[in-house]
């Protein structure tokens, strides 16, 4: 199918194009579209509708796939709610996906809710998410299944991946690995994130920043009753809360993004010998996490230093453009500053930039979609190197890439500028041509 006609903001320096559109003969909702990335680096999409289907798009030779994969133990009668995917091993495929159903019996009208966790390892395979999509364990709910998210946390065992669920009863569940039943199951109280005693409602949204040292994190989560908690907790043989906040809206706020503003990308082999030396780590005290909240009906804001000044900036233009469905963060102009992207249902994606100067966040750019907005993901599904933008409608997927000459004008005007560089560890730049 054809891709609808897109309106892109060109008065801003981000050049984005559609590169692809896939339709969906039903929609998904806030919690269907989830980035799975293998070993290789290659990314791929799960998208879910709530009738049942899942797909997988993928690009192989710059070709784009859509296929559907049969995840097993989702009735006909079931409708999806949310699903997440991880792959939890650098050197082979070991994924992960978690997906939750509400299940309705015809017969008495009675629904059931599950939360189904699929996996394997399965080396001699050519398709692992094959493989692991007919590895089934499902857990009944006692409770409707809204936000799905995997995090991890240091247990017996090190550092492992665990799910959170929250939940239409109030509580965000946690569920952990059983070596005994190599399945999962749930935690058994708040041990490992003693915050999720403190949250009250329906939590629509989770979020949970690691500083670098793993000595500390920032857990974010709103809610439907519109309050937003953040906590400071400090991870040692127990956890425990360092601070908290809390902030309260009229209307549900469905997004909270808590992220370092300065974008991070592990340095290429190839360049190594070209990059300057640290005198030493980045102490995390000095690092302040931006926290950026979305409101449904209500203005989005951009908190800093929550704990202490709590200094916070309206996004302005984010309560005229119907209810807001969603946030991501990220680079969305490869300039090294991160970008917040609002996403809304009046069919409108907001992209507002830190302006360091005035201590503002501006309106950067704008793209107008021809349906409302449900769900965003910035990763590198055409596997070239570079990232594009997701964007799930209620229609199907569209996936903006930028323009790929003024990416390579960018990338050679930035080796440019390396290479011209004086001393660097220890050769002066003449000294390095040579090499």
């Amino acid at each position: 199918m054809a891709a609808p006609p897109v309106e892109v903001d060109g008065k801003s320096k981000i050049s984005l194009s559609e590169a692809h559109f896939f339709s969906l003969l039903t929609q998904g909702n806030l919690y269907t579209l989830t980035p799975l990335t293998d070993a290789k680096g290659l990314t791929k999409l799960l998208v879910a509708s709530l009738q049942r289907k899942i797909y997988c798009i993928e690009y192989s030779n710059g070709r784009p796939l859509m296929r559907e994969v049969p995840f097993t133990y989702i009735p006909g009668c079931a409708e999806i709610v949310s699903i997440d995917a991880v792959n939890r091993s650098i050197i082979q495929e070991d994924f992960i996906v978690g997906i939750t159903i509400i299940k309705k019996d015809d017969t008495t009208g009675q629904q059931s809710c599950f939360f189904n966790v699929y996996s394997d390892w399965d080396l001699t395979c050519d398709s692992a998410l094959d493989v692991v999509s007919q590895n089934c364990l499902p857990l009944e709910l006692k409770f409707v299944p809204y936000h799905l998210y995997h995090t991890k946390t240091c247990g017996k065992r090190g550092w492992e991946t665990v799910w959170l669920l929250s939940g239409s009863d109030g509580c965000i569940h946690i569920y952990q690995s059983d070596d005994e039943s190599h399945g999962y199951q749930e935690a058994d109280g708040y041990f490992a994130f003693p915050e999720f005693e403190e949250v009250d409602g329906i939590t629509l949204c989770i979020d949970v920043f690691y500083y670098p040292d793993n000595k500390r994190r920032i857990t974010g989560t709103s809610g439907e009753n519109g309050k937003v908690h953040i906590f400071l907790v400090k991870l040692e043989s127990t956890p425990t809360i360092e601070a908290t906040r809390v902030m309260e809206w009229d209307y549900p706020s469905p997004s909270v993004k808590i992220y370092n503003q300065t974008a991070s990308v592990a340095v290429p082999e190839i360049l190594e010998a070209y990059v300057k030396e640290k005198d030493g780590a980045t102490d995390d005290r000095e690092i302040s996490p931006f926290i950026a909240v979305g409101n449904s009906l209500e203005s989005c804001f951009v908190y800093r230093d929550v704990f202490d000044k709590c200094q916070g900036c309206l996004l302005e233009d984010t309560d005229i453009n119907d209810v807001v469905t969603c946030c991501i963060v990220c680079d969305i102009d490869q300039d090294g500053e991160l970008e917040v992207l609002i996403g809304t249902y009046g069919q409108v994606i907001l992209i507002y930039k830190n302006n360091e100067e005035i201590e503002q966040w501006e309106l950067y750019h704008s793209v107008t979609l021809p349906c409302p907005v449900l769900a965003m993901v910035h990763c590198d599904v055409m596997g070239d190197g570079t990232l594009q933008l997701i964007v799930m409608t209620t229609i199907g997927i569209h996936i903006f890439q930028a323009d790929p000459w003024k990416l390579a004008g960018l990338l050679l005007s930035r080796m440019e500028k390396l290479c011209d560089q004086t001393y660097v560890n220890g050769y002066t730049s003449e000294e390095l041509r040579e090499k």
